[in-house]
């Protein structure tokens, strides 16, 4: 049976790190190691669901996951996120919400999560779409598991950081952002601005990445 997540003590003052303009942005400290621990011990309550064979069109995930709806969860995060969300850029305008449908993803060592594109969801209680994926990193001691981007042609023209570019000719552009524990990822894909930037969760080497999701709504 799930324990009850926490209540967690907002910290408006961490600073947004752009690490590629309208796309890529982190925010490190997001949860205490307190919170971490809170957190982590929520995250092992809860019942996973083992890989599953991806179906066509779909990426190869190998870890485990588990997707509740929690308006109530939901709510807390966005207290949290709430006074980073004006240093995003497209600016964001809409009435502030979070996604209900709150996923954790377990990835032990060798699992892996394919290339893929995030798609906008429609939630269906405010019929409203999602528009920035939101990952928190919860666990420390991992080794590879990082979250890459391969950024579109368009995109390589803009100021970024952080950027790890490929040494011998012909080698794709990535931008790798490891899974720090209590650092949160904003990435967008919304309709607009081009959508979702093609990335993957590269193979865990050692450890275990856990990983809270959800995602703002347009």
């Amino acid at each position: 049976m799930a324990i009850p997540f926490n209540y967690i003590k907002a910290k408006p003052h961490l600073s947004v790190n752009s690490i590629l303009a309208d796309q890529i942005y982190i925010v490190d400290g997001f949860f205490s190691p307190a919170d971490l621990r809170a957190v982590f011990a929520w995250a092992q309550s809860l019942e996973l669901e083992g890989p599953k064979k991806a179906g066509r069109g779909e990426a190869e995930r190998t870890g485990s996951r588990a997707s509740l709806q929690s308006p109530e969860i939901a709510s807390e995060l966005l207290r949290l996120i709430l006074p980073h969300l004006p240093a995003l850029s497209p600016p964001y305008t809409a009435k502030a919400a979070l996604s209900p449908n709150i996923r954790v993803y377990h990835y032990p060592a060798h699992a892996f999560f394919g290339q893929h594109y995030d798609m906008p969801q429609l939630d269906p209680a405010s019929r409203r779409q999602s528009c920035w994926t939101v990952l928190i990193y919860l666990a420390d001691g991992v080794k590879g598991g990082s979250t890459i981007f391969y950024p579109h042609e368009n995109d390589r023209k803009k100021g970024r950081k952080n950027a790890k570019s490929g040494g011998q000719k012909g080698q794709e552009e990535k931008i790798v952002i490891e899974p720090k524990a209590g650092r949160m990822l904003l990435h967008w894909h919304g309709v607009s601005g081009g959508g979702c930037m093609r990335h993957e969760g590269e193979v865990v080497v050692s450890g275990d990445k856990w990983v809270l999701r959800t995602d703002v709504l347009a």
